[in-house]
C-alpha cells in the first residue's frame, strides 16, 4: 500500500497534484482502540493490555510509554486540559487521569454504565456511547458527582462520536450506517446521514468532511455532510481494523485495533498548496552530497522517504543546508513541513 501511493505521489509531483501516503507511526501495541493528543503527546488506549500508555510524534523512531496499568478494557477518550478522560467498557464506567501527574493515577468519574465505548465534548457537557445499553448518555463536568441521563435510547450497537456545531454524528455498528441529532433538542429527532457501510466505528471530522473508520471493510471512508444525499468514497484500504481516527492539522491519525498498530494517513490537495510551493526550492536535484532548501517560510521539519515509503530520516533543524550524502543512490520523497502546512518534493540521489 505504501509503495503505490508513494509512487503515485512521484509520478504526479511534476503537476504539483500531492495525494497521500499512508505510514506506520507505531507498531507492538496490544489492540489499540482509541488516542487522544496533548502537545506532541499521543495517548492510546490499549484495549488488549488493558492500559494507557504515550508517545511522542516527534520522536523517530516513537517509544511506547505506560502511563496507567490495570484498566478493564480501555477504550474512547478525550483530552480536556491536562485531564485524559476515557471509557472502560468492561468496567463500564469512565475514568480520567491527569497526565502531568509524575505518577499519573485513574479516578472514577462516573460508573454503572452498560459498555461505554467512545466520548465527545460539547463544552461542559460530555456525551458517552453506551454500546450494549443501546444509547447515548450523557454528563455534566461541572458537577462534582456527574449524573448519568439518557439522550437518546432504542438504538443498536452506537459507537463512534463526533460533533459538528451542536449536531452530534454517531456510528451504530449493527445498523452500518451514521446517523445524527440535535443536542439542543429537548426530544432530539434522530436523522440518518449515511447507510451501507460495513461495521463503523471511530469518526472524526476535518471541515465538512466525515471520516469514518470501517472496522469490517479495513478501511477508512468519508462523506461531505453539506451534500444532499451524503455518499461514502473510500480514502484509504488495506487497513487492520481500524477502530478510531483523529486528525492533528491535516494528518490523520488511525488506531488499527487488529494490526495492533497506530497508523497515519498524510493527504493534502494542489490548489492549496501552489503558493508553499512557489516560496521554497530544493537544489541542486539531483543531488550528491549536500541538499539546500532556499524558502520564504520557516522550516519546522524536513523528513525524507524512500521509495517503499519507507521514512530514512527526519530533521527538526531549520537549516538550508542538509547532509544527505549517506542515501543510496536512487530516488527520494523530500516532506517540507512549514507552519501553515507541508509540501512534497521528488528527489534524485546520484
Amino acid at each position: 500500500m505504501k509503495t503505490k501511493l508513494l509512487w503515485v505521489i512521484l509520478s504526479l509531483l511534476s503537476t504539483n497534484l500531492i495525494v497521500a501516503q499512508l505510514e506506520d507511526v507505531v507498531t507492538g501495541i496490544n489492540k489499540p482502540s482509541a488516542i487522544a493528543l496533548n502537545g506532541n503527546n499521543l495517548y492510546i488506549s490499549e484495549y488488549g493490555g488493558n492500559l494507557l500508555s504515550k508517545i511522542d510524534i516527534t520522536d523517530t523512531p516513537p517509544t511506547t510509554v505506560d502511563i496507567v496499568t490495570g484498566l478493564s478494557g480501555p477504550n474512547g477518550s478525550v483530552m480536556i486540559g491536562n485531564d485524559l478522560y476515557f471509557t472502560e467498557y468492561t468496567g463500564n464506567k469512565i475514568s480520567k487521569v491527569d497526565v502531568t501527574d509524575t505518577t499519573p493515577t485513574a479516578v472514577d468519574v462516573v460508573t454503572g454504565l452498560t459498555d461505554p465505548e467512545f466520548l465527545a465534548l460539547n463544552g461542559n457537557i460530555l456525551y458517552i456511547s453506551e454500546y450494549l445499553g443501546n444509547k447515548i448518555s450523557k454528563i455534566d463536568l461541572t458537577e462534582t458527582t456527574p449524573t448519568v441521563i439518557d439522550v437518546l435510547t432504542g438504538l443498536n450497537g452506537p459507537d463512534g462520536l463526533a460533533f459538528k456545531g451542536n449536531e452530534l454524528y454517531f456510528a451504530e455498528r449493527s445498523e452500518n450506517k451514521i446517523s445524527k441529532f440535535d443536542s439542543t433538542d429537548a426530544t432530539p429527532t434522530v436523522v440518518e446521514v449515511v447507510t451501507g457501510l460495513d461495521n463503523p466505528i471511530g469518526i472524526a471530522f476535518y471541515e465538512s468532511e466525515l471520516f469514518i473508520a470501517e472496522f469490517l471493510g479495513d478501511k477508512i471512508s468519508k462523506i461531505d455532510v453539506t451534500a444532499a444525499t451524503p455518499t461514502a468514497v473510500d480514502v484509504v484500504t488495506g487497513l487492520n481494523g481500524p477502530a478510531f481516527l483523529m486528525f492533528n492539522t491535516s494528518e490523520l491519525y488511525i488506531a488499527e485495533h487488529t494490526g495492533n498498530k497506530i497508523s497515519k494517513f498524510i493527504t493534502t490537495i494542489s490548489v492549496d498548496e501552489i503558493s508553499i510551493q512557489e516560496k521554497i526550492t530544493v537544489f541542486p536535484n539531483p543531488v550528491e552530497n549536500y541538499l539546500r532548501i532556499q524558502s520564504e517560510l520557516a522550516i519546522q521539519k524536513l523528513e525524507i522517504f524512500d521509495s517503499s515509503g519507507r521514512k530514512i530520516s527526519t530533521y527538526f533543524e531549520n537549516h538550508n543546508k542538509y547532509d544527505v550524502s549517506q542515501l543510496n543512490n536512487g530516488v527520494y520523497l523530500l516532506k517540507i513541513s512549514v507552519e501553515n502546512g507541508f509540501i512534497f518534493k521528488k528527489l534524485l540521489k546520484n
